[in-house]
């Protein structure tokens, strides 16, 4: 009889510390997704959409390099994308040009102050990538708009040598 109480006492024991060791583990937080950088985001995400703001010309430059590029599918609705693509371009203020009867009318070469460029989580909105470029001035339009091409370039250059590094010679 007292080698059943022995017994029943050290099984009972184990048993508790059992018990309470899962009471503890169940009243921890579930488990956080490990954090995925930044970098690795953009190397995982296959569709993108694009949204501009402002000048016409750095948009369309940017928006057909990416499509040129090939590494990102476009789509038409940021619900089915993994990255947006947010291209600012902003006129400046000192040079509109004169419209007929809006008044708000703008030159498709008037002077754009500084092209940014976001690349942003579809998801959750962070900013993964971000950068800009202020296009050089110039008095001619034709030099300007060529000035912008470059920039835009430039820009759009810079975010995908961080996605596939150019090999060194």
């Amino acid at each position: 009889m007292l080698a059943m109480r022995v017994a029943s006492r050290l099984l009972a024991r184990p048993a508790a510390a059992a018990l309470l060791l899962c009471a503890l583990f169940s009243a921890q937080e579930p488990p956080k997704p490990p954090v995925i950088s930044s970098h690795a985001r953009l190397l995982a995400a296959r569709r993108i959409f694009i949204q501009h703001a402002g000048g016409r010309l750095p948009n369309d430059v940017i928006g057909d390099a990416f499509q040129g590029w090939g590494r990102y599918q476009i789509v038409g609705d940021p619900e089915q994308a993994d990255l947006v693509v947010s291209i600012i371009a902003p006129f400046s203020d000192s040079d509109v040009s004169v419209g007929s009867g809006s008044g708000n009318s703008r030159s498709a070469s008037a002077p754009v102050t500084q092209i940014r460029l976001f690349i942003l989580d579809a998801h959750d909105h962070v900013i993964l990538w971000s950068g800009a470029e202020q296009p050089k001035s110039s008095m001619k339009q034709k030099q300007r708009e060529d000035n912008l091409v470059d920039a835009s370039l430039r820009l759009f250059r810079r975010f995908r040598d961080i996605i596939e590094p150019e090999p060194a010679p």
